[in-house]
């Protein structure tokens, strides 16, 4: 029995890497041969388990969160660190997102047998791990070009590999389905984005934007997700009078079945990794406007699923404009997402993984 245990600071469905770490631990439990832990180190949404595999094992290191309380740990001699997070019972282990997550699976004694492996989501941010990257036995990108310019970069000290993230889009599309009552029926385009509400999201130029477009076109955007600009971001839309073309929902179980029901998916990103909402809104036959951060190009072009703009608010309106002017846009996109979203594959991209971290496929 081979065991591997995924380290996180926190474990919420509304996370973007939260919702791929489902899928890969869902896929892994899959393997009777394989034994997959979840160890959120700080807080852990419940509603998670609804989601995951019965044989998926859950064990919150701590399971709340205080201000500070990250900064105190990442103090502690790194192998104290690593034996609080881990122990010594597993032959995988996998810090899957930056913080204390990554400095705990980064810092393992040299004698120790185990299989470490660090995820690296957004590039600028993940450079700052550059020291435990050079560590373990493999970074794993989720996009190909942060592979390649990681391995550049750190003139190859550090083995980078890269795994588009695993969605399983069986899932997202039953989910998809699912009915929404508490969003009216607008006239105009409707305009979706999912995501944490923080600065590198880009949601107040993306306002912004909205605001010098409201008075040429009819269009509705739901923003779902919650963050520390929440009240910065309503303040925003109060002061834009913005209040009737945007709407923040705050956090949704679910937020599938609203991306289903739009017409075209936004990411306003200042930085990303490779967007887990772009794609799972291409699974659901949602075209996309992206600006042009880590993993977009390869997203949408592979798709050949709408927009990639300059990661600018200008590069932002010119697109947002370009697409409201020609609605038609939209329908040949979607019409072309039908035969293309299957290169977003579950079964291609699982199986990629599976050789990275050294497991037999089942």
């Amino acid at each position: 029995m081979k065991k591997i245990c995924f380290a996180f600071n926190h474990l919420q469905y509304s996370d973007g890497v939260s919702r791929v770490a489902i899928g890969i631990a869902n896929h892994l439990a899959k393997n009777e041969n394989v034994e997959v832990t979840l160890r959120p180190i700080f807080r852990f949404d419940k509603s998670i388990i609804s989601f995951l595999d019965k044989r998926v094992i859950v064990k919150p290191v701590f399971g709340f969160y205080v201000r500070g309380f990250a900064k105190i740990l990442e103090k502690l001699p790194g192998q104290l660190l690593y034996k609080l997070v881990f122990g010594n019972s597993y032959d995988i282990v996998i810090g899957f997102q930056y913080g204390v997550a990554t400095v705990a699976a980064g810092s393992f004694r040299k004698e120790n047998s185990s299989k470490h492996f660090l995820w690296m989501h957004t590039y600028d941010e993940g450079l700052k791990y550059l020291n435990f990257y050079q560590k373990v036995d493999s970074v794993i990108c989720v996009s190909k070009c942060n592979s390649e310019r990681l391995k550049d970069e750190s003139n190859q000290t550090v083995n980078a590999e890269y795994c588009y993230n695993p969605i399983d889009d069986k899932v997202i599309q039953n989910l998809g389905n699912e009915k929404i009552l508490d969003v009216d029926d607008s006239d105009g385009i409707k305009l979706i984005s999912v995501g944490r509400l923080s600065y590198e999201k880009g949601y107040d130029r993306l306002l912004n934007c909205f605001e010098k477009l409201k008075e040429m076109y009819k269009f509705q955007c739901l923003i779902i997700g919650d963050g520390p600009s929440r009240d910065e971001l309503q303040n925003q839309i109060n002061n834009l009078g913005l209040q009737s073309c945007v709407k923040l929902l705050g956090e949704k179980k679910n937020p599938h079945a609203y991306t289903a029901k739009s017409d075209l998916f936004v990411c306003s990103s200042r930085a990303e990794g490779y967007s887990t909402a772009c794609t799972e809104a291409i699974i659901l036959g949602i075209p996309v406007i992206s600006t042009n951060v880590s993993g977009a190009e390869e997203i949408i072009s592979e798709a050949e699923a709408g927009l990639v703009v300059d990661d600018s608010e200008e590069g932002l309106l010119e697109g947002l404009e370009k697409i409201l002017k020609n609605p038609s846009l939209i329908t040949e996109w979607k019409n072309t997402i039908t035969t293309t979203k299957s290169h977003f594959s579950y079964e291609t991209r699982v199986k990629k993984l599976d050789a990275v971290l050294g497991i037999e496929s089942k």
